[in-house]
């Protein structure tokens, strides 16, 4: 395996700043309805469906958000976006912390809803391409090792924080990391927009992406990926959601099935190295059917039934097919589109996985009362297949031609 140059000193920078307020920011944000909505329900009396509702119009919220926030990046950068996300950030989680009834609660999710569009994955993925054009393959490929560990470090500190002090102080803790620690490294560290677009190693890039498509190859192909990422974004929310369930009323105990689900985590991580070890210059369509595919694989694990090793296998299947996803979402558009305006194109693919994202849950709960999980399940399963179908069809029309 050949070894890749370094990335240039401005992207590394970036790159490790980027890491670290990854997982502060998903963790302080995204993340905290695990750890804090049971508090909330049970110190207010607020309806559970409600108070998941306000993350869930959050999220509907970023789906509208979502180009303009590339747009505003592909212009200004990461340094005025990033940095101004995270106070808005900030100022959504105290909101949430003084919040007397539901309605300012509501609008403290649609604060942090839409500061979320400029501080998470999309933004980060959209700095580090403004700054570093096809460079940013590898760069992006490292950023999610980050994020993958965000709710590793912030469940047990947001748990510790509320056992300690309770629900709004630790909505208050939150928000003086995103103020004291994020707003000020995106600020005045990240690196500055067109620093280093002909940096070592993007010749590589372009080499495994080839030239950027245009006309009707990239209309196709971007209608084509979107609804790729919308269709497994739809299917791997609810699984997110409801695996524990799941996988209890499939047969397993409730401790059991615990701990085979925090294997999606370590799956998400093993397919990140993968991709990083093994992946890096693949063509971007062949990247993108292995991450879709890898799903389908793993409902097929559950054929024999639910047990300890099919559960597993499932379980860390999926993750790793998570994983990769993740960096399909930045390194695909990036090498088939090429990096002008791929903060706004970005944004663009990225606004219908966020509204399937945000009705998967629900969605898939009515699914199960109406149905039961075997059913529901069976439906997830479908819909993985057809998203693999539809990037099998863009890879091989995408695939070179034979002269």
């Amino acid at each position: 395996m050949a070894r890749s140059p370094a990335l240039p000193k401005p992207i590394q920078v970036g790159l490790h700043v980027l890491g670290f307020t990854q997982i502060a920011g998903w963790g302080t944000t995204f993340y905290t309805p695990a750890v804090l909505a049971g508090p909330v329900i049970a110190d207010t009396g607020w309806s559970r469906t409600l108070v998941f509702g306000a993350f869930s119009l959050s999220l509907l919220l970023g789906a509208v958000l979502a180009r303009p926030a590339g747009r505003v990046i592909d212009k200004y950068g990461g340094r005025l976006a990033m940095g101004g996300g995270s106070v808005l950030a900030a100022a959504g989680l105290l909101v949430a912390a003084v919040a007397p009834h539901l309605g300012v609660y509501f609008l403290a999710w649609v604060i942090i809803g839409a500061a979320m569009r400029f501080t998470l994955y999309e933004a980060a993925f959209a700095t580090l391409t403004a700054a570093a054009g096809r460079d940013a393959r590898r760069a992006i490929s490292y950023l999610t090792l980050y994020g993958g560990v965000a709710s590793t470090v912030f469940w047990p500190i947001g748990h510790a924080l509320v056992e300690a002090v309770g629900w709004r102080w630790t909505f208050v803790v939150f928000a003086l990391v995103n103020l004291l620690f994020c707003a000020p490294l995106h600020a005045f560290t990240l690196p500055r927009a067109g620093a280093a677009l002909t940096g070592p190693g993007a010749d590589d890039a372009a080499a495994a992406g080839g030239p950027a498509l245009t006309g009707a190859a990239r209309t196709y192909a971007l209608i084509m990926l979107t609804l790729t990422l919308a269709l497994y974004n739809y299917v791997s929310s609810a699984l997110s959601a409801h695996l524990v369930d799941m996988l209890v009323a499939l047969g397993l105990a409730a401790g059991t099935a615990v701990s085979i689900a925090a294997l999606r985590g370590i799956g998400q991580v093993a397919g990140r190295l993968w991709e990083i070890l093994f992946l890096g210059q693949i063509r971007p369509a062949t990247l993108a059917v292995i991450a879709v595919g890898l799903t389908p694989l793993a409902f097929l694990a559950l054929l024999p039934g639910v047990g300890f090793v099919t559960a597993i296998a499932f379980t860390f299947m999926l993750g790793a097919s998570m994983g990769l996803v993740t960096i399909v979402r930045g390194v695909v558009p990036l090498l088939l589109f090429g990096p002008v305006g791929y903060g706004a194109l970005i944004g663009t693919m990225t606004a219908p996985s966020l509204v399937t994202g945000a009705l998967a849950p629900m969605s898939h709960a009515a699914t199960i009362e109406w149905l039961g999980h075997e059913a529901a399940l069976a439906i997830l399963a479908a819909g993985s297949l057809v998203a693999l179908v539809a990037i099998i069809v863009l890879a091989w029309r995408l695939a070179p031609k034979p002269a």
